[in-house]
């Protein structure tokens, strides 16, 4: 097996429950190294309780996490959870997720895989400070709608991203416009990745021996709740799952080399003009593969 890849994962968790599952899709895959976890947009402090108490779950409390950059609203759609959590508990926690991210950078002897999967406001501002960090890491980021096919049938067609519109500034001036080697996971293929009924169910039941998958779906179920969400049968979009799988996983996913230029409405399109080049994964070969692959592998069955 090849060495693990050393990865920091900058996440928005607390908002959306896709990140909850990406992160503990990262904690069960031995292709991932986390040097660092980072929490970025809105109530900062709440997502990184969520975080240090999944990893303390997890028995990684060797992971540092970082307190990220807060946005002008608050989602805490999960903060029963860890209501009665004492941040002041976990054994390394950073005050500021940028400095955090430039430190994991500047001092690894090995190339980092930064994996974004929330707003970009951390990346803008780690840049900012050090931009040498651009030539000892690259930058896996669920972002954009490239194609525009993500949701067929009843999604509007040419749509902008949250990730991007959210903080539109922070994109252009974090990844856009960095000299960043950017592996784009768009909506094209982030997009609609809904686990049905019986996988969703193999995971809740594995969730009742396994104290990790079970937090997650207790989780879930906490968010499905206050949301709200259809609390019975498949899952809600799962975008984030798709970022963990593109840091390790070549084979079931179609990359092209092109040329992404985001407009002032935050719609990324293919501009071979004013375009950043990126590589991006545009279209599923067999996404029933994937969610098979998911589910086999938060029940540790590979």
């Amino acid at each position: 097996m090849k060495k693990p890849i050393p990865i920091i994962f900058d996440t928005d968790i607390g908002s959306d429950i896709d990140d909850n599952w990406a992160l503990v899709m990262a904690l069960k895959s031995p292709e991932i190294d986390i040097r660092l976890v980072t929490t970025n947009e809105y109530d900062t402090v709440y997502k990184t309780k969520l975080v240090c108490k999944t990893l303390e779950i997890a028995g990684r409390t060797d992971i540092p996490v970082g307190i990220g950059a807060v946005g002008t609203e608050s989602y805490n759609h999960e903060a029963k959870w860890v209501e009665d959590y004492d941040l002041s508990s976990y054994p390394d926690v950073r005050e500021n997720a940028a400095d955090a991210i430039i430190d994991c950078i500047m001092n690894s002897d090995e190339m980092i895989t930064v994996l974004a999967i929330g707003s970009f406001k951390n990346l803008a501002e780690a840049y900012e400070k050090e931009p040498r960090i651009t030539k000892k890491s690259r930058v896996v980021a669920i972002a954009g709608n490239v194609y525009n096919n993500a949701f067929p049938g009843w999604h509007p067609g040419l749509n902008s991203e949250w990730n991007i519109r959210c903080d539109l500034d922070a994109w252009r001036r974090g990844v856009e416009k960095t000299d960043w080697d950017v592996l784009l996971v768009p909506l094209d293929v982030s997009g609609n990745i809904i686990l049905d009924t019986p996988y969703f169910e193999k995971i809740r039941e594995y969730g009742k021996t396994d104290p990790l998958v079970g937090a997650m779906v207790e989780c879930t179920d906490i968010w499905m709740e206050d949301v709200p969400w259809n609390y019975y049968g498949p899952t809600s979009p799962l975008f984030d799952t798709v970022g963990v799988y593109c840091v390790f996983a070549r084979e079931n996913i179609r990359f092209e080399r092109l040329p992404i230029y985001t407009n002032d409405e935050s719609l990324t399109l293919i501009d071979p003009v004013r375009g950043k080049e990126m590589e991006v994964a545009a279209q599923w070969i067999d996404k029933e593969k994937f969610y098979k692959f998911l589910t086999a592998r938060l029940c540790d069955e590979i």
